[in-house]
């Protein structure tokens, strides 16, 4: 019985450790690859473009951020922070259920993105950030003072937002 016991308690102790899903731990990876080697990620953003077909103000607010990305020099990588997963999570499911896009109140940098389901696509319209005019996504992604991340996947759609993800990001 008590072999039972200790095993149950040792499977529901796993099951409170958050953890991002494959998806979400591909965001982390795609952030990190921007941070890390910036002046190679310009590649990408061409091919963002291209597909999406952007507008003159898109395209010069991408060229705006490739400037920025060639003098930047290398961040070390985020690292996924378990708490901060929670709290994504929490506000995510905050969206899901008012069915409103809005920040939560959290003391830590956050981005909202929906619209890409592509990973890459949707980090690069973060960065880009064409029509926020302090580039407050692209500076959580790029500020060097950030150490920890999570982001959480709404799976469900919300109102007419599809393919969401609560970014959160800490020092």
């Amino acid at each position: 019985m008590k072999l039972i016991l200790t095993f149950t308690l040792i499977v529901l102790s796993f099951g409170m450790f958050a953890q991002m899903t494959k998806r979400e731990q591909q965001v982390l990876d795609e952030i990190n690859l921007v941070r890390t080697n910036p002046k190679a990620y310009i590649q990408y953003i061409d091919s963002f473009l291209e597909y999406w077909d952007s507008d003159s103000g898109e395209r010069a607010t991408a060229e705006e951020l490739k400037r920025e990305l060639k003098k930047m020099t290398p961040l070390p990588a985020l690292v996924f922070s378990p708490d901060l997963y929670k709290s994504s999570k929490k506000h995510g499911e905050y969206i899901l259920k008012t069915k409103k896009f809005a920040h939560s109140d959290c003391d830590c940098g956050e981005n909202i993105q929906y619209g890409n389901s592509e990973i890459r696509y949707a980090v690069i319209d973060l960065l880009i950030d064409n029509g926020v005019s302090d580039r407050g996504h692209r500076k959580n992604i790029l500020n060097p003072n950030y150490k920890y991340f999570a982001v959480y996947e709404l799976l469900e759609v919300a109102g007419d937002m599809e393919f969401v993800f609560v970014q959160q990001f800490d020092y």
